[in-house]
């Protein structure tokens, strides 16, 4: 197979090909045991879902972290950038299960079909727009989608060797339910080893636009963890991948990075409890603030975030979450 110099990079130095960590069978117990041990005698609100999103807002302010957990942040609407997001991760979807090779203008096209078919406030939004703006956000679609296929190795092609999967949702339960850990995982590389099913095998990859902030570091050590719950045996290695200058930051996951994921989900069942019970949240202002649903309210919120009136934001990947 003939690759290109960014597409030899990429598999060879981010996919790798070289030799995989193997961990102890008991690992996902053991990370579940630690997780539940702790939160085992905390009086939780009801099912209480922790994600990327929950996490980083406990480590911004825990008034903002404490406003999602009970529910307060307006209903979701899709704008541009969600739409764009949502499209893009549906044609990378499209080129990487497609029988054929597609180019990006068909895959846009098809990623606009299925997702108006699959999702009724996607379909809602795109039927509001006027015909150039989806226009523009379809080529949008389009741009991304080139820089995707420049990046990586025709992964169509690769398929029984990579075993690829997009938009993979994973969960692990806790506690009978009462605490979930979730994510969604933007691209899942690697299949599993039949003969030594403790190696670990794959790599998750997040696909950014934009520059990269810290948290990124940290959502893909959630998806580790959840990887790790869900499966019984981490990704080897996570890595967020920024498609315009198709450079990447990786981790290769070890013991100390899944148990770090899963004391981040301790502190926040803590915190979430102790809310519940009625401790009043630690406030800590600074940008976020214009995208939390207390703005108005809070006695700490940034004045410039208040006068403002801002709307939520979205932060983040090739566009969603």
């Amino acid at each position: 197979m003939q690759l290109t110099d960014p597409q030899r990079r990429t598999l060879q130095q981010l996919i790798g090909t070289g030799e995989r960590p193997v961990f102890p069978a008991d690992l996902a117990q053991r990370l579940r045991d630690r997780i539940e041990g702790a939160a085992r005698s905390l009086d939780l609100p009801d099912a209480l879902w922790l994600g990327k999103e929950k996490l980083n807002d406990l480590g911004r302010c825990e008034g903002s972290f404490s406003s999602k957990i009970a529910g307060e942040a307006p209903p979701f609407e899709h704008g541009r950038a969600s739409a764009t997001g949502v499209l893009q991760h549906r044609a990378i979807e499209v080129v990487v299960g497609a029988r054929e090779p597609l180019d990006p203008h068909t895959a846009a096209e098809l990623s606009v079909e299925r997702t108006v078919e699959k999702e009724e406030r996607f379909a809602e939004y795109w039927a509001g727009l006027p015909a150039p703006e989806r226009d523009d956000i379809q080529m949008e679609v389009v741009r991304r989608t080139i820089l995707f296929e420049a990046s990586f190795p025709p992964l169509r092609e690769l398929r029984r060797e990579l075993s690829p999967a997009t938009e993979l949702s994973v969960r692990a339960e806790l506690l009978g339910g009462a605490l979930v850990v979730s994510g969604k995982l933007d691209l899942l590389l690697g299949a599993p080893d039949r003969l030594e099913p403790m190696r670990a095998t794959r790599i998750a990859i997040d696909l950014k636009t934009g520059s990269a902030y810290p948290q990124y570091a940290e959502d893909n050590r959630l998806y580790a963890l959840v990887l790790a719950l869900r499966f019984g045996v981490p990704p080897f290695r996570v890595a967020s991948f920024f498609l315009e200058g198709g450079t990447w930051q990786a981790e290769d996951v070890d013991e100390g990075t899944l148990f770090h994921a899963a004391d981040r989900v301790v502190e926040a069942a803590r915190s979430a409890a102790a809310i519940h019970n009625g401790r009043d949240p630690s406030l800590t202002p600074g940008p976020w603030c214009g995208w939390c649903p207390r703005v108005q309210v809070c006695p700490a919120a940034d004045p410039d975030a208040r006068s403002s009136g801002a709307e939520p934001s979205v932060v983040g990947s090739a566009g969603r979450r």
